[in-house]
């Protein structure tokens, strides 16, 4: 007898869990592919792409400028790459354009459409700001008071995650571009700011940063590791890379259990013929493996078929990754490797779980097996309540959970799992609302906040002037340092406790830096100076409640000791209402209402993930009930048929045999949204560092009916597909079998 011609009239006979299982391998797959193929791609474009436009290292601005004679001296000194950068800031009718005057030997910018803007009156654009604004070659966009024509869009290698702001939480192309001019456009705009960049080529940067402070004075110093401009690039493509296996190795996991149960149940029923073919000298591992590549035919199937349909669209597939970006030319491909996994993990997985599900069974002596009474402990179950005066529905419900309570698991975990997962969807969408509203009153009574590219020593613009400067904890993360003197301060510190503090005499540090940093009240940490490279040593007094920032708030003269500059200076002002204050000394001005619009930016750009997380809550929840409710009505073909014979309708014989699972609806639904809200908190955490805040999990009430409607239909869809099943049992099947 040849075990392997058994397989084709197995699937025959099995065919909607077949379908079930594939479709749920296939699901998984896709998201690893989709977030392993944009992963990939992005870190390759980066690296070529960072190196071909010459990315800077770091940059920095002095209180002196620096001569063209002297960044030579420097550069031959000390072997790096300095060039400085102009650029200012316009704001037309509420949108800003950052205007750089062009660079020739660091963050060079790549023209990828159209033409450069040489002549005048011409100018190119970032393009995220045009293709988000619909904008075209040939267009007139006014800056300012000029209108120009625009022949071009580029890309910058520090501008790919598009961030006005350093300290911005998400991207901005709706209020806020780059823009190139030709030289005397440019030169007729005034007065402008100006940063340095430099590359080290692998020089060490100490030196060169020690003579620059000593004789120029530093205002500010960024490295391109704390860029979040420059770091967003790799740490996301690394996030989709860690998701990716995380996904591969977790969402197939609902198709092991079901797995488990049909392999068992097979083992089962197939008995008498196990025990045949043993006494014809068939092996235990042989029959092991054999029902084992009944698992591995789902892994197989829909891990080549999904290989097969990523390769043929995998441009557009990995393109939908590119959400956060600037528009990359990436090029996606599916690594054989990628390929190789996705068919072997799975299939690797199911066939474990098959061979963990067999083996008791195997183990039995052949004489039970023959006799088919190798299961005679299960069969007991089913007795239970014989002796109860209880009706004949109630019994059966109870029966059918409990004697099989594997069945009823899968049940219970394709609803928990199909809720659990819509409900992360929805609550990562609330938690993103709930943050913009409760870090507006975090942040402080201020609207407006303007960082001057030039220290004040008296402010006669109004409004709150702040001392603002950059340190570094021991492992080189960058947190700010914020001066005030004000103790009725428009940022209103307060603690979790909702108690005011005063940065008169203590140093105190926001819940986003104790959380990342690992400090507590009391504790004495060591800090540096990345101008001076100076060691600093302070104690934290309290903690503010602040989850969008790395700061540490103090007096301004405790600023002004730590960061060596004059104790009378201030680089910030915050006011209630907008200040007139001259653009060439503004180097970044931003609202406290911007992080709505950055919100509002989030959910529009990554809709398509929390759509796709609902369609796949929705496709575990059909398929893992199907197919668990469908072995219940094939193991109880006779009794349905029975209760046909009796006279009950057909209707009343559906609410009898697949009532039993209902209780597991509401169960699920509410196990899964406390599951739900704490997997969000711990997915922010672990991400906090990434994403530069500590997002809190937040769940809307409308979210949980939301997800428990949509769960229901999905449990009630399947259960309707069942249900033509019960009805397709012809009455004459127990009769049949009385006969047998």
């Amino acid at each position: 007898m040849k075990l392997r011609r058994r397989y084709i009239r197995n699937i025959r006979q099995n065919l909607s869990f077949y379908i079930a299982s594939t479709v749920l391998t296939m699901a998984a797959l896709f998201l690893f592919f989709l977030f392993h193929i944009a992963g990939n791609a992005i870190l390759d474009f980066a690296d070529e792409f960072f190196e071909k436009q010459k990315l800077e290292d770091a940059h920095f601005t002095t209180y002196i400028p620096i001569t063209e004679s002297d960044i030579e001296d420097m550069e031959e000194e000390y072997g790096i790459t300095l060039e400085v950068q102009s650029y200012l800031n316009i704001d037309t009718d509420g949108t800003t354009a950052r205007v750089f005057q062009k660079t020739r030997k660091v963050d060079l910018y790549d023209v990828t459409v159209g033409e450069d803007a040489n002549e005048k009156g011409e100018v190119i654009l970032s393009e995220g700001y045009a293709v988000n604004m619909d904008i075209s070659i040939g267009d007139q966009i006014r800056i300012g008071e000029e209108d120009y024509t625009v022949t071009g869009f580029f890309q910058r290698p520090d501008y790919l995650y598009m961030l006005e702001n350093e300290d911005d939480s998400y991207k901005n192309i709706s209020t806020f571009f780059l823009a190139y001019m030709s030289e005397k456009d440019f030169a007729e705009l005034g007065e402008t700011n100006c940063q340095y960049l430099v590359r080290y080529n692998g020089n060490d940067d100490a030196d060169f940063r020690r003579a620059v402070n000593e004789k120029y004075h530093m205002y500010s110093y960024t490295a391109a590791e704390e860029n979040q401009r420059i770091v967003m690039v790799r740490s996301q493509a690394e996030m989709f890379l860690i998701m990716s296996w995380m996904l591969l190795c977790i969402l197939p996991l609902v198709a092991v259990a079901l797995i488990c149960i049909i392999i068992n149940r097979k083992v089962k029923t197939e008995q008498q013929m196990i025990g045949t073919l043993s006494a014809m000298g068939y092996t235990r591992a042989q029959l092991a493996r054999h029902y084992a590549g009944f698992a591995a035919i789902p892994g197989i199937i829909g891990g080549v078929l999904t290989s097969v349909i990523t390769a043929v669209v995998v441009q557009p597939y990995g393109e939908l990754g590119l959400t956060d970006y600037e528009p990359m030319r990436i090029s996606c491909s599916l690594s054989w490797y990628a390929a190789v996994l996705g068919i072997a993990v799975p299939a690797v997985m199911y066939i474990l779980a098959a061979l963990l599900s067999v083996r008791g069974l195997l183990r039995q002596n052949t004489v039970l097996l023959l006799n088919g009474s190798a299961d005679e402990g299960r069969r007991k179950l089913r007795r239970v309540l014989a002796g109860r005066k209880l009706s004949f529905r109630v019994k059966f419900a109870v029966r059918s959970l409990i004697g099989s309570p594997a069945r009823s698991f899968v049940v219970f975990l394709g609803i928990f799992l199909g809720s659990f997962i819509m409900l992360t969807g929805f609550s990562i969408y609330d938690s993103a609302r709930h943050m913009a509203d409760t870090v507006q009153e975090a942040a402080g009574e201020y609207e407006y906040q303007y960082v001057l590219g030039e220290p004040l020593y008296e402010n006669p613009y109004g409004g709150e002037l702040i001392l603002a400067a950059p340190v570094e904890d021991e492992k080189g993360d960058a947190l700010t340092v914020m001066g005030t003197d004000n103790e009725q301060s428009l940022l209103n510190l307060t603690d979790k406790e909702g108690q005011e503090i005063s940065t008169k005499d203590g140093y105190y540090i926001t819940s986003l830096t104790a959380y990342l940093c690992g400090w507590e009240t009391g504790d004495r940490v060591t800090l540096y100076n990345p101008l001076s490279l100076e060691q600093i040593r302070i104690r934290i007094s309290g903690i503010v409640e602040n989850d969008t920032a790395q700061i540490i708030y103090t007096s301004r003269a405790n600023a002004a000791e730590m960061t060596g500059v004059d104790k009378n200076a201030g680089n910030m002002i915050i006011s209630e209402e907008r200040l007139d204050i001259p653009e060439n000394i503004v180097e970044s001005e931003s609202r406290k209402s911007d992080l709505k619009e950055q919100v509002d930016t989030i959910i529009d750009q990554t809709s398509y993930m929390i759509d796709t997380m609902v369609g796949l809550g929705i496709m575990i929840c059909i398929a893992s009930v199907y197919v668990a409710v469908n072995m219940l009505v094939s193991e109880n073909r006779r009794n349905i048929s029975m209760l046909k014979v009796l006279g009950y309708p057909d209707r009343k014989i559906g609410r009898i045999v697949l009532g039993s699972n209902h209780v597991f609806l509401p169960l699920g639904i509410l196990m899964s949204i406390p599951a739900a809200y704490a997997f969000c908190g711990l997915f922010f955490r672990m991400f906090a560092d990434m994403m530069g805040m500590l997002v809190s999990p937040y769940l809307e009430l409308k979210s949980c009916i939301m997800a428990a409607v949509l769960t229901a239909g999905s449990y009630l869809a399947s259960m309707h597909f069942v249900g033509w099943k019960t009805r397709k049992v012809d009455a004459a099947e127990c009769l049949k079998a009385q006969r047998e």
